[in-house]
């Protein structure tokens, strides 16, 4: 496996990221918390946390790769230099995210998060395994923590599209580290693991397709049982709260089984990859992952943008959700297409390297 080909099959899989991505939010937007079609319902839920799990893998991955010469020659100048790189990317996404949170009322950023995440990569970044892996449990240990001791709820409304006190200090402190949509505790882990995941022989693919099959077995033993005990106690709302494998609120068992379902879905777009090569569909779906930053603004400034100067993002059904999530999708990878065809980085991209 060529270093060409590992780099396109995380764009790869970042690119079904973005369409994920786009259901949920849609899907938040539009249905406002109703559900009309249950099967294109349960359809969407499908990528509810999933999406966002191999956005942030990945993310922690591309972080390790970047760093990894750093990390292998201890060398305190290339690290010094890595780290002042990362804490401007860090700054750059956590203002644009701010702006979108409380310019375009856009609950559902992650970007902000993304950027304190980035700052706290540093101080993992350069750390062995062990440590790496004992702060992911203490992660899901304080987390596990708040959601037996807080209400979760608290600060959202009924159908959690709006949070009441985001822009006080206490109210913005609170979404961060607990309740928000992508909380430190315990989505950070999603990022620690894809650190680890970042460390390892990306052209042994043997090694990648046998952590792929590992990481799908264990995803579907997660789901499994978390469905068992469950059903087996009624669906109590006490037991859903703490073993669902859903994003709200996220529990151990989310965490689990969603970086389990993102580890096994990335090693397959790794593998697979090398076979699409020729493909110009696959050559365009790479070009979308690539501007993954440009694609989020568009999803959520200018297409919802447009859709609130029409109806006032007036309420549909899930239809129409996964309809729009098509046409917008299939509409990016032409633009995405053609536009790195005379450029090397999306828009976007290309302004946070410049001020990065």
């Amino acid at each position: 496996m060529n270093k060409s080909s590992r780099i396109e099959g995380f764009d790869f899989a970042r690119a079904f990221a973005i369409f994920g991505m786009m259901l949920v939010n849609y899907k938040i937007i539009f249905t406002k918390g109703c559900e009309w079609n249950l099967f294109f319902n349960d359809f969407i839920s499908l990528f509810e946390g999933r999406s966002a799990s191999v956005f942030l893998i990945l993310a922690g991955i591309g972080i390790s790769l970047m760093s990894k010469d750093a990390f292998m020659s201890n060398s305190r100048e290339l690290r010094k230099k890595i780290n002042k790189k990362l804490i401007k990317r860090s700054l750059f996404l956590f203002i644009f995210g701010m702006w979108l949170y409380l310019g375009f009322d856009w609950t559902a950023d992650i970007l902000h998060y993304y950027g304190v995440y980035m700052i706290l990569t540093i101080f993992f970044l350069y750390r062995d395994k062990k440590f790496i892996l004992i702060s992911i449990i203490l992660i899901l240990l304080i987390s596990t923590i708040f959601q037996i001791n807080l209400d979760y709820t608290f600060g959202w409304n009924n159908n959690f599209t709006l949070y009441k006190d985001f822009n006080t200090l206490r109210g913005f402190i609170r979404n961060l580290f607990f309740n928000g949509y992508h909380p430190i505790f315990p989505w950070f882990s999603f990022f620690l693991i894809g650190i680890l995941f970042g460390r390892i022989n990306f052209y042994d693919e043997y090694l990648i397709k046998a952590i792929g099959a590992k990481a799908f077995v264990i995803a579907i033993f997660v789901e499994t049982i978390s469905y068992l005990i469950i059903s087996i106690n009624n669906y109590s709302h006490l037991i859903i709260y703490f073993f669902d494998t859903k994003p709200l609120n996220p529990t151990v068992f989310y965490i689990i089984s969603g970086s389990s379902w993102a580890i096994s879905f990335i090693c397959f777009c790794i593998v697979i990859s090398k076979y699409l090569k020729k493909s110009k569909l696959f050559k365009a779906l790479v070009s979308t992952g690539q501007m993954a930053l440009t694609h989020y603004f568009i999803h959520c400034v200018i297409v919802l943008g447009l859709f609130f100067v029409i109806d006032k993002l007036s309420y549909r059904d899930e239809g129409f959700v996964i309809l729009l999530s098509l046409i917008v999708f299939a509409l990016m990878n032409v633009f995405s297409y053609n536009w790195l065809k005379f450029f090397k980085r999306g828009p976007l991209e290309l302004f946070m390297r410049i001020l990065s």
